[in-house]
């Protein structure tokens, strides 16, 4: 499947229509919901509909093709329906499994995008918001992963008592930090699993922003020189 190549004069959406977009959108709202009604019930339900959306968002980011978005839709309903037969059947804490799925479907969006990013010829809006979109990923695939870290070992991190009743928003919180590097001291990794995944967040994030913007700025500075060498 073809990459898209989606510049300002080329682009099939306006800046606030394209696909890159609206998965910034969505990754917000699936943050928002995390952390202000949580991972269980009815916010369980929210982000993995959100989850399903911003999966076909990063499919369509990178390819045209019908058939890799059907594949996409498959994937989709079959998470739909395993869903809700874990929330109906699962003996296990519901947010577990769905820490599970949210893993390794954001982390399938994260993989769509950073191909996207490198395979891109030119920066326009969409690649900017895709390069966002990327960042948010990094911080609510590293929380997922802290859930799961947690529910191996409920003392992998210094959660307080309320903390421990729901504990997705506050590792959700956790990860931003860590990822933006600000470590309020608020949670604390504990365990050597929790600490190792703390750093190579930190890590990832740091050299991610580097690689990004000296990707972005090069494009940038090669299709100026191209616009002017055509202008002369």
């Amino acid at each position: 499947a073809a990459l898209t190549d989606r510049s300002p004069s080329t682009s099939a959406f306006p800046w606030y229509r394209g696909p890159a977009f609206i998965l910034l959108v969505v990754l917000i709202s699936v943050y928002a919901v995390g952390t202000f009604i949580g991972h269980d019930g009815l916010g369980a339900y929210l982000i993995n509909a959100l989850l399903w959306v911003s999966l076909l968002l990063g499919v369509r980011k990178i390819t045209n093709s019908p058939k890799a978005l059907k594949v996409a839709l498959g994937i989709v309903i079959v998470g739909v329906v395993g869903h809700v037969l874990i929330q109906r059947l699962a003996e296990r804490p519901a947010y577990l499994w769905n820490s599970v799925a949210s893993l390794v479907f954001f982390s399938a969006v994260l993989v769509f995008l950073v191909w996207a990013l490198f395979k891109a010829k030119r920066v326009d809006a969409d690649t900017v918001f895709a390069a966002s979109a990327v960042f948010l990923l990094l911080g609510i695939v590293c929380a997922y992963a802290f859930m799961l870290v947690y529910a191996a070992d409920p003392g992998a991190f210094s959660l307080t008592e309320a903390d421990m009743a729901d504990p997705a928003p506050a590792l959700l919180h956790y990860s931003f930090t860590t990822l933006t590097t600000v470590g309020y001291g608020s949670i604390s990794p504990m365990s050597n699993m929790a600490r190792m995944i703390s750093d190579l967040e930190a890590i990832i994030a740091q050299l991610y922003l580097a690689v990004i913007l000296a990707r972005l700025v090069s494009l940038e500075i090669e299709h100026s020189r191209r616009a002017g060498g055509g202008e002369s």
